[in-house]
């Protein structure tokens, strides 16, 4: 079998898994040019897919990314999806169901990161409606229409491996006292540890199914994502993880190639289906400390969920 590392391209990952590509569909949220999304479609495209749908909340900004994908002759479309809106997100997934598409795996890749303090239309914190509400809210009512088939992909970061109570105190007050309390790295944190205890509840919940999910990094990229980032941040966030582990050293930059491969592979690799709710990094599956012991902070999280979006669900 392969060696899949840190080092390892996103091309590679398709080519060893080509025949999980070839004849099914993909969605993948969050797909601008420059970005792993993108990066992950362009790798996708290889292998003769059934079908890419690219979601975002801009679909002019996607035209390069669909432009290139059907000048190489795959079959691609873009579908407008807002995922800090809970009626675009509705609408979406109407849209979908209306099509009659079913989506083998399911790429959660969008994100926003380090935004000022700002509410959704909503009235939720934005970072936190639009990295973990949104895809929770799309993933869970595509599972309840039935349009999901083999895998759910969750693109996490390493912003979730911090100190459980500093990421999940602000679950008590997701208003950061009306935002005078509001830190952006930490309200990212947040939404990304969010994400990946909901990719382990809901693993449990879809196991009777078949379907497989996973939550994962993708490394340290370059790119538009990190546009709100200063330097200050960066290295106040750097002495906190120093200040919890004495062994941390800043992540190494990857390319825009390397960045996708853990996710790619974690939406295709077969030899993953038995390891269902793990989380990976560097395309490798690792257990960290800082997930550990979450039962009831997953319980907690889904309750939270439900109450945002004001629908329980019975996936």
């Amino acid at each position: 079998m392969v060696s899949f590392n840190s080092m390892t391209i996103g091309t590679d990952v398709v080519a060893k898994f080509n025949d999980r590509v070839e004849g099914r569909t993909f969605l993948i949220t969050g797909t601008s040019p420059a970005g792993i999304g993108a990066e992950t479609a362009y790798c996708l495209g290889k292998a003769h897919p059934r079908l890419l749908i690219l979601a975002g909340r801009s679909p002019s900004r996607i035209q390069p990314v669909l432009d290139k994908l059907r000048a190489e002759g795959v079959n691609a479309e873009v579908l407008l999806l807002d995922l800090s809106s809970q009626k675009s997100i509705r609408a979406f997934v109407e849209t979908v169901r209306q099509e009659n598409i079913r989506i083998d795996v399911l790429i959660n890749n969008a994100a926003i990161m380090a935004c000022p303090y700002g509410l959704t239309e909503d009235g939720i914190e934005t970072q936190f409606a639009t990295n973990f509400l949104g895809p929770f809210l799309l993933t869970n009512l595509l599972l309840q229409a039935d349009l999901i088939v083999e895998r759910i992909v969750n693109v996490s970061s390493s912003a979730s491996v911090r100190s459980p109570h500093y990421l999940l105190a602000p679950l008590d007050d997701l208003t950061y006292s009306h935002g005078q309390s509001y830190d952006p790295i930490q309200a990212y944190g947040v939404s990304k540890l969010a994400l990946v205890l909901y990719t382990r509840a809901l693993a449990a919940k879809v196991a009777s199914r078949g379907i497989t999910t996973f939550s994962l990094n993708p490394g340290s990229v370059i790119s538009p994502l990190q546009q709100n980032v200063t330097e200050e941040m960066r290295q106040k966030a750097f002495k906190a993880a120093l200040k919890e582990d004495p062994n941390f050293t800043p992540p190494v930059r990857k390319t825009l190639q390397q960045g996708c491969a853990t996710q790619l592979r974690a939406g295709l690799d077969p030899h993953l289906r038995d390891q269902s709710g793990a989380y990976l990094d560097d395309c490798q599956v690792v257990e960290l400390k800082q997930h550990q012991g979450s039962f009831h902070a997953r319980g907690k999280l889904w309750t939270i969920g439900e109450h945002l979006v004001g629908e329980s669900f019975d996936i």
